[in-house]
């Protein structure tokens, strides 16, 4: 995308706010919410509450790009914590064959039990790969690990 920039980047953004007098602390909450999605879309409006109404335009002369589902996995993958699984990780993961059994395992789970698997195994993140790696345990573990019951 950078090689499809022009030299100089020019941006306008109109907002026009119509809000009641009891809705004037709501602005700043407007406005924020207004740039967090600029990214997705550069036009919209809106209200929060019946008497208060919003819209807003961003003109520009960078060049836009369609929003693939590539794209958008990109930006909620730059919002995800460090360690977590990426979008498409997750995605995947809810299509494992084993799936529901693995979700139901580890919500019957003692909080006892899932701390212990947790620091015997900080690189697992996915119910699937957690309800995997359970099933090679060994003994020695096994013992410990249904002892936390």
């Amino acid at each position: 995308m950078t090689q499809n920039l022009p030299e100089r980047i020019k941006m306008k953004l109109t907002v026009e706010l119509d809000f009641a007098k009891e809705d004037q602390p709501l602005i700043p909450d407007v406005l924020q919410h207004i740039l967090d999605h600029l990214w997705l879309s550069g036009s919209g409006n809106g209200s929060r509450t019946a008497q208060s109404h919003f819209s807003y335009n961003l003109e520009t002369n960078v060049p836009s790009e369609p929003m693939t589902m590539e794209k958008l996995f990109e930006v909620m993958d730059q919002a995800r914590e460090p360690g977590d699984p990426s979008v498409s990780e997750r995605m995947a993961e809810t299509m494992h064959p084993e799936y529901d059994q693995a979700e139901a395992w580890w919500e019957a789970l003692s909080e006892g039990q899932k701390q212990w698997f947790c620091e015997k195994h900080p690189d697992v993140k996915m119910v699937t790969k957690a309800w995997e790696v359970q099933k090679e345990m060994p003994f020695a573990d096994r013992v410990v690990f249904e002892a936390l019951k």
